[in-house]
């Protein structure tokens, strides 16, 4: 045959075999002829042939949860089957699942990072393997997968405690008075800063109730333009910083004597932030401005007016001792955690195990019951261990404290509403409505959610920010309750227009 025939001929095969089959014979073949080392012995090969260019305790640590994993197979997973396991290329997806629930997770010395780190080397450990004909598939990947979600916001920042809706449900429900129920929900409805809120005044709220009317009257307030003619609405200021002097509504020529601020404004919008308000937060603001003492005697009238004999706008330290700090207010987190204990299961009144540790970093820990293995979280509060003299009444079990601050708002707003946290709660606020139109952040649109939303659209207050906010989008909620109130006062747009 010519050269140009045996040329011809191989192409009619290559092609032939190509339609025919995904994995050719010949490939097969090959697989059967790998490096048979690397089938011996995995763990001595990729340590020989794969770390040789690491320290020494850069290869101990990865080589670490190898062994480990290894170990427990032979000991723990191999007398409970009737198969014959005899190292890690014996090991399925259930093995390291096993593992993972039964072996790392309850280690004291092992962190959620350093379980995450071991799941991590394991599984590149299992890439190099496939790279080496040595094994097919991976059984670590959706066991990591599964425990990044689950703990995504321990894991994602350490230092910032993750709290579930329910429990933050708890703890609203919990509170006692006006000026704490509507502090509150400012910080968690509209990610509103302690700063943002505490320099409120009556002219940045458009309420469409007789109170407010009542109250706007009495005190001869000329609402903000920006709110003027949009009812159920609130102006967050633009920002400033502390010390800053801040014009009286009656000086359309101000140069002067106007009210330094104490508390800056960290809000990346200078012309401030016109948010919707809902029903929930609407009643809460009602209830608060009925007891509110009045401010007859000022130019500015802040919203947040304490005292009596001398009314004033609150300090941040003074917001700071009445939410957290001093435990003689009765809506103080301290004594909310005094009161609160976690021995039973709430759903099934069995003892609960402590899933967390006693000597890691996190925070955010949790509890997991033995019977019905529902999983409950510690109070939103906790005291440092080296300070236990001063935290008498706490847990001081643990070497860190939890601390829900007031800017606890900002972040459970966030991931609450995206689509990735969607299993913390049903509604979805688009990306941009969330970030530029709430929380008056600098909103990247590189990477928006929903490109509807993109520069000059915000134009249409009702439709671009005031509907999605209250319903979400593609019929998921909006803005989610906390169920404060049994009859709450409507809002415009929840089912009520004026």
């Amino acid at each position: 045959m010519s050269e140009e025939g045996e040329e011809g001929n191989e192409k009619r095969k290559r092609a032939k075999r190509d339609l025919e089959r995904t994995q050719t014979r010949t490939r097969a073949e090959r697989r059967e002829t790998a490096k048979k080392q690397w089938r011996i012995s995995p763990i001595d090969e990729y340590e020989s042939e794969k770390l040789d260019h690491l320290g020494d305790d850069d290869r101990k640590s990865r080589m670490r949860p190898i062994q480990d994993f290894e170990e427990y197979l032979l000991t723990q997973i191999a007398p409970e089957t009737e198969h014959d396991i005899l190292g890690v290329r014996d090991a399925v997806e259930n093995d390291v699942d096993d593992w993972k629930d039964r072996s790392l997770i309850p280690r004291q010395e092992l962190s959620l990072g350093s379980v995450e780190e071991y799941l991590q080397f394991l599984k590149s450990f299992y890439t190099v393997l496939n790279e080496e004909d040595a094994f097919a598939g991976n059984p670590v990947r959706t066991p990591l997968s599964d425990f990044r979600t689950e703990y995504e916001d321990e894991l994602g920042d350490p230092d910032r405690p993750y709290i579930p809706l329910t429990r933050l449900k708890t703890f609203m429900n919990w509170l006692d008075t006006p000026f704490a129920r509507a502090l509150w929900l400012l910080a968690f409805k509209l990610a509103s800063r302690k700063g943002e809120s505490i320099n409120l005044d009556l002219r940045c709220l458009n309420i469409a109730h007789p109170i407010f009317d009542q109250i706007i009257a009495k005190h001869d307030v000329n609402l903000d333009p920006r709110v003027r003619d949009r009812p159920d609405t609130i102006l967050i200021y633009g920002h400033f910083n502390g010390g800053t002097e801040i014009p009286n509504d009656s000086t359309p020529g101000w140069e002067g004597d106007g009210e330094v601020r104490e508390a800056g404004n960290k809000r990346k919008r200078d012309t401030g932030s016109v948010l919707p308000i809902d029903s929930e937060l609407k009643t809460a603001l009602i209830e608060w401005l009925l007891v509110r003492s009045p401010t007859l005697d000022r130019d500015l009238h802040p919203l947040f007016a304490i005292g009596s004999s001398s009314v004033r706008r609150p300090k941040t330290q003074t917001v700071a001792d009445r939410l957290w700090r001093v435990d003689s207010y009765v809506d103080s987190i301290r004594r909310f955690q005094r009161e609160e204990s976690l021995e039973n299961c709430p759903t099934c009144d069995t003892p609960v195990t402590a899933q967390n540790l006693e000597n890691v970093e996190e925070t955010g820990r949790r509890y997991r019951c033995r019977n019905c293995s529902a999983v409950h979280w510690r109070s939103i509060f906790w005291g440092p261990q080296q300070s236990a003299e001063n935290y008498d009444e706490f847990d001081t079990t643990y070497s860190t404290e939890q601390k829900m601050l007031y800017h606890q708002g900002r972040h459970t707003f966030s991931s609450a509403h995206s689509v990735k946290n969607s299993d913390l709660y049903d509604g979805v606020i688009p990306k941009a409505v969330r970030t530029e139109g709430i929380r008056g952040d600098d909103n990247d649109q590189g990477d928006t959610e929903d490109k509807v939303y993109i520069g000059d659209q915000y134009r249409d207050f009702e439709v671009d920010v005031r509907e999605p906010y209250l319903y979400g989008v593609e019929g998921a909620d909006g803005i989610y309750k906390f169920g404060l109130y049994h009859d709450p006062i409507p809002a415009v747009g929840e089912g009520w227009d004026v």
